[in-house]
């Protein structure tokens, strides 16, 4: 009778163990690396030896979280250097998770200028195709080559009428899923009005009534677009900096990879700065330390939206919201202005690159030696802080 009792409780045990483990599985990780196009040995190596053993250690991180994780690569995987599409491949594979990527300019061979075939034959020797459809948690992933190879003028922007018909295919074999992921090397967004690029309107067309999140490179900066609640577009950040030759983004992006991370079908993201944790989303200055904006504190928002909401407390007196403001970002400037060698090829593109940028806010303390206290607050409700 004891045996039979001691059975029965370890039945019941490894019945509530499996059934645990399958609820844990109800979801995914995603690192998002954003173009890390290397061109030259000096380039591959430093991805090799700096950039990804940082991201490795967010990879270990979500491994131990039992939910299944995989690497997205956004484009440009290297810089018109064929040769190395199967080494960057084998260093994030490394890493022990699925690695996917997507097709970027830069992955075309120059060689082939106005032939899409052949222009594509050593990435789809590397990745095995262009196109792909698989499944994380409760999303599909698909991905497109959404460059034209066949212009005169180096590349368009388009995705063809084959990859329009395998989508729809792709889309009536998974009838029930519904959030779909877009991911493809330019983004789906024209930035300068907010409205989708003209490719983008027939994928959403074939998509149909599904959730729908685009993921995007190219352009080397992060920005967010809400086109509708169920539709969103994340272009991310490049991986190191501005075309290696600046250790930040152009928008102040700090070198870093875009996290997407999905609980029971619900997605959350953030943007993982390299050797730092998941909370520090904030780089405050201090006063006279951001040019035009000397007398107050400025603070840059990290992955910023639309969604984010600021406030501040001087010397423990909650003092309202923070003032939102458009400025060069005062971290890229710098580098630019005082460490930037303009004796090397493309430095000077550093400079023009250069645009103001929304995600900063500012505030006007009493006194320099006030204690400032920035609270942040992200669309998915969870609040970040620092003081000064």
């Amino acid at each position: 009778m004891k045996i039979s009792r001691i059975l029965f409780t370890t039945l019941i045990a490894l019945i509530l163990g499996i059934t645990s483990a399958v609820a844990q599985q109800s979801g995914f990780n995603l690192v998002v690396v954003g173009d890390p196009q290397p061109q030259t040995e000096e380039q591959i190596t430093k991805l090799e030896s700096e950039l990804i053993p940082q991201i490795a250690t967010i990879v270990d991180e979500y491994k131990a979280t039992g939910y299944p994780t995989a690497i997205l690569l956004t484009g440009d995987v290297v810089w018109d250097n064929m040769a190395f599409l199967p080494r960057v491949k084998a260093d994030f594979e490394a890493l022990g998770v699925p690695v996917y990527a997507v097709i970027g300019n830069h992955d075309h061979n120059r060689r082939h200028q106005r032939n899409q075939a052949k222009a594509e034959r050593d990435y789809i020797a590397t990745w095995g195709s262009r196109n792909q459809a698989f499944m994380l948690g409760e999303t599909l992933f698909v991905t497109l080559d959404n460059i034209d190879y066949t212009s005169k003028n180096g590349y368009g922007l388009e995705v063809d009428l084959e990859q329009l018909i395998w989508l729809s295919e792709v889309m009536d074999n998974h009838a029930d899923v519904e959030h779909v992921a877009v991911c493809m090397h330019a983004p789906a967004t024209d930035r300068r009005t907010g409205e989708f690029m003209p490719y983008a309107k027939p994928i959403v067309r074939i998509i149909g009534d599904r959730k729908i999140d685009f993921i995007t490179g190219h352009g080397h900066r992060h920005f967010t677009a809400d086109h509708t609640p169920d539709i969103i577009e994340h272009s991310v950040a490049q991986v190191n900096g501005n075309l290696w030759y600046a250790p930040i983004c152009s928008d102040g992006t700090p070198l870093g990879v875009f996290c997407i991370e999905e609980r029971d079908g619900e997605w959350r993201w953030h943007h993982r700065i390299l050797g730092k944790s998941a909370e520090e989303q904030l780089v405050a200055y201090p006063m006279g330390r951001v040019k035009e904006h000397e007398e107050y504190v400025v603070v840059k928002v990290v992955g910023w939206d639309e969604k984010w909401r600021l406030s501040w407390s001087e010397n423990g007196i909650d003092m309202g919201a923070m003032e939102q403001i458009e400025i060069l970002d005062p971290d890229y400037m710098y580098y630019v202005e005082n460490e930037a060698d303009y004796r090397k090829k493309y430095m000077r593109r550093l400079y023009r690159s250069a645009r103001p940028h929304r995600h900063y806010y500012r505030c006007k303390p009493t006194s320099q030696n006030s204690e400032i206290t920035i609270t942040a607050t992200d669309r998915f409700s969870r609040e970040f802080s620092v003081k000064i």
